[in-house]
């Protein structure tokens, strides 16, 4: 008796590399969106370090007072996901300000129109302690809750 080679797949083989492929795909792409929406929240995060310089150099250079609100406005000319920078500046030395972003252009409607903002104390010392959170308005000078952005900011920003 003569056998005969195999001269290919079969049905039941090409459909089971088919299944898989589509499995890899499902979880492959959206962890790949909630990446690319990360890497465009950078941006505010840089916006936002740089607005921190200017206002901590401020407070500290103006003898621990807040610097003008002018100090910080608008949004960068190149920014493509900040659609603007607000700052509120606190009164007197040790009550809370802000630095806060709104953002766009990510794709999410979870991000998009959302805010991302740094707030600070000021020291006695001539320092302001910054931390990052979310904010529900332009205004905001302490942090928010806005879960629903949390999967997609940095986790020290989840107050």
């Amino acid at each position: 008796m003569k056998r005969r080679a195999q001269a290919g797949f079969t049905l039941i083989e090409l459909m089971i590399v088919v299944a898989i492929i589509g499995i890899l795909a499902a979880i492959a792409l959206p962890a790949y969106q909630n990446y690319m929406i990360k890497s465009k929240l950078v941006e505010a995060t840089t916006d936002l370090d740089a607005a921190k310089v200017a206002v901590t150099e401020g407070y500290s250079t103006n003898g621990n007072t807040w610097p003008t609100a002018d100090a910080v406005s608008g949004a960068p000319a190149n920014a493509k996901y900040v659609k603007t920078i607000t700052y509120t500046p606190g009164t007197g030395t040790t009550v809370n300000g802000s630095i806060v972003t709104e953002l766009q252009n990510t794709g999410n409607t979870n991000i998009d129109g959302a805010f991302l903002a740094l707030f600070g104390v000021g020291q006695n010392d001539g320092t302001i302690t910054w931390s990052c959170g979310t904010a529900k308005t332009k205004a905001d000078v302490s942090a928010q809750a806005v879960t629903t952005m949390y999967s997609f900011i940095p986790s020290n920003c989840q107050h």
